[in-house]
């Protein structure tokens, strides 16, 4: 019975997505993100300065293909009807290919991905920038996509999905495309906003998290679903990733625990 429980554990265990809770299309693999000395890892808070600039990404292990396409897109986007957010879509990076030697990527080494050809990206990157209002804390989520069979039509889709940057439901989008189980990696990390939150007058658009360009407020879905937050939020504390991973392994436990009663 034990060795039961403990084979649906690792089960569980192994079906944690390392991206954000209901985003999909969720990666189970981790996409290493670094910027210069910073990483990316599970969640974590990193100040806004460091994340001005694309980062670094890669794999530990070397992945199967020949082309590849990053996307980023923040998750937090406030709208004028708090809590209901938005999505943003901050980079789209087509025809990257990966090294084939590992080099150092933050504390490890990795195999990066690299626009050897200079090809121009589809939505150039916007550093993280959250504005003062509900939520502070905006989640920007990594991911990498294989797309080695892509054909001209699908790319064509990703480029014309990434003319408008707002509302970008990176489901969608993949689905269109023919991509959506093309994903191989992803990450996700947290930039927050000290406060206080600044009162708005019902304007239809914001500054919200590019860094300078104003965008309107549409009503697209976005492509997670977040669980409903209070009315006011605090900024999310570093121990925020931590805190999601341990909800994980107490859902993993607690279906263990039901199976084994159930023996």
């Amino acid at each position: 019975m034990m060795y039961k429980s403990l084979l649906i554990l690792a089960g569980v265990s192994a079906t944690l997505a390392v991206t954000p809770e209901g985003f999909e299309p969720a990666a189970s693999s981790t996409l290493l993100v670094s910027f210069g000395s910073v990483s990316a890892e599970g969640g974590n808070v990193l100040a806004k300065d460091a994340t001005q600039t694309a980062p670094s990404i890669g794999t530990e292990s070397q992945l199967t293909g020949s082309s590849f396409a990053v996307l980023m897109i923040d998750l937090d986007i406030p709208t004028n009807s708090p809590p209901a957010t938005n999505t943003l879509l901050h980079w789209m990076q087509t025809g990257l290919t990966q090294s084939k030697t590992a080099t150092p990527l933050g504390s490890t080494n990795a195999f990066l991905f690299q626009n050897s050809s200079g090809q121009a990206a589809f939505a150039e990157y916007l550093g993280p920038a959250p504005p003062a209002r509900i939520p502070l804390s905006h989640r920007y989520t990594q991911i990498i996509v294989d797309t080695s069979d892509a054909t001209t039509d699908s790319l064509a889709v990703l480029q014309s999905a990434a003319a408008t940057r707002m509302g970008f439901n990176a489901l969608a989008v993949l689905t269109e495309a023919g991509l959506e189980s093309k994903v191989l990696a992803g990450n996700f990390f947290n930039v927050t906003n000290p406060g206080p939150v600044a009162s708005t007058t019902g304007s239809a658009s914001s500054s919200n998290s590019t860094g300078g360009g104003t965008f309107t407020n549409s009503t697209g879905t976005g492509s997670v679903t977040k669980p409903t937050p209070t009315p006011t939020q605090s900024p999310i504390v570093p121990g925020a990733a931590m805190a999601q991973k341990a909800s994980g392994m107490l859902l993993g436990i607690a279906i263990v625990g039901a199976v084994f009663v159930t023996l």
